[in-house]
């Protein structure tokens, strides 16, 4: 399978996104363990400033050395040493830049034995600062792992939510790039259209007119004036057409149009009669089945009128063969469903989500077996949109298709 190179430019990008991560990951496990050294580093020396503290006092008291040294003594005067013991020990930690919360405790090895240590417990001997020796303090901080980690990890949190912001600024970029390059696209087959559009009818007109003023001074048969001259102006009316469809695709932004009650049946009449003597010719058939009872809007009459001339328009020019072509009314929940359904070539599901964007059209690069600019169904979408409404396609290639269109309806 072939990637272009937008593709393997985004494949890159998540990769090298992906790996700067990791990267920061592996900072913030070596910063942590950094930070470890110089907390444990602090640590030993509040406590050995702790233990000095300690001893001096517990040798000017005799209470404080029997609470250090674990000797029998009252409730009371416990809670007064643990309290005095406490604030020494706080103070030097401050000193140092810790603020945690901690447990500290003394122990006596000779009667318990060595006591047990994890990472997160500190010891110092008392040895040779007091009368009795094998008296240890012991101290413990209970959230030090996530100290560690909020110390060292600070910047890491920055860095990797600027990096998520940008994989997330990336991926929309990526979007809005693919599909500002499909509207491109779309806008270069729009050119393409409109300059064969146009290019055919002058043309024509050129031909026609050179030939009426060639022979203008000979014996030129009237007949043959009648028909270049209707030749001029049928060829005219089509960019009278082509022109008036652009101009009213850009009549739509900002419209101010006045809104009025539109009664739809009497609207699908309307442009019915404009088509059928079209469809006659063409051997095809036109049918109705207006059911819906309420089928008053509020809307622009003219824009809706260009809309459904729109649909009915496709609906002959892509028929296979003779048109048969259906349009039907209900209502349902105050609504009212417009439906118009063809035999004819029908719309890959794979254009649906593209069928109603401005310049699309379904056709094997600039083959023009249809006509027109790619216009219409953006035109007749934005018609309804701007009446509330919703419109849905229901097509299968070579099976016909069926637009319907969803409107609000006044209940009378």
């Amino acid at each position: 399978m072939k990637i272009d190179k937008q593709s393997l430019l985004a494949i890159t990008t998540f990769i090298l996104l992906l790996m700067l991560i990791g990267i920061q990951f592996i900072f913030l496990v070596r910063a942590a363990k950094l930070e470890q050294k110089h907390f444990n580093h602090r640590v030993v020396l509040a406590l050995s400033e702790s233990r000095n503290e300690i001893a001096r006092a517990a040798n000017a008291c005799q209470y404080m050395n029997n609470y250090v040294c674990g000797k029998q003594c009252t409730k009371d005067m416990a809670t007064v040493n643990s309290q005095k013991a406490d604030s020494i020990i706080r103070s030097n930690l401050a000193i140092h830049k810790i603020n945690l919360d901690y447990t500290f405790e003394f122990v006596n090895i000779e009667k318990e034995g060595n006591a047990k240590s994890d990472v997160s417990c500190y010891e110092q001997s008392l040895n040779g600062l007091l009368a009795q020796n094998g008296i240890k303090l012991l101290i413990t901080f209970p959230e030090q792992s996530q100290f560690i980690f909020a110390q060292a990890g600070t910047l890491f949190y920055i860095s990797i939510a600027v990096i998520v912001f940008v994989m997330i600024s990336f991926v929309f970029t990526s979007r809005l790039f693919s599909n500002q390059k499909r509207i491109l696209s779309n806008t270069k087959d729009f050119i393409d259209n409109m300059v064969h559009e146009f290019q055919t009818p002058v043309a024509n007109i050129k031909l026609a007119s050179s030939l009426i003023k060639k022979n203008i001074n000979t014996d030129f048969n009237g007949e043959k004036i009648n028909n270049y001259t209707h030749l001029i102006q049928d060829e005219n009316n089509k960019i009278k057409n082509h022109v008036a469809d652009i101009l009213r695709v850009a009549d739509m932004i900002g419209s101010k149009k006045e809104m009025a009650d539109v009664n739809m049946h009497q609207l699908i009449h309307d442009c019915t009669n404009i088509f059928r003597e079209t469809i006659n010719r063409a051997g095809g058939s036109l049918s109705l089945d207006l059911k819906a009872n309420d089928c008053v809007v509020r809307g622009k009459k003219e824009y809706l009128h260009h809309a459904l001339c729109n649909l009915l328009d496709n609906a002959i020019k892509y028929s296979r063969y003779e048109p048969d072509i259906k349009i039907s009314t209900i209502n349902k929940k105050k609504k009212m469903y417009l439906a118009i359904s063809d035999k004819g070539i029908g719309i890959d599901p794979e254009n649906h989500k593209n069928i109603f964007e401005k310049y699309f059209r379904v056709t094997n690069g600039n083959i023009h077996d249809t006509k027109g600019f790619g216009l219409g169904l953006d035109f007749v979408k934005t018609v309804v949109l701007q009446h509330g409404g919703r419109i849905h396609i229901n097509s299968q290639l070579n099976k016909g298709s069926t637009f319907t269109l969803v409107f609000k309806v006044i209940t009378l």
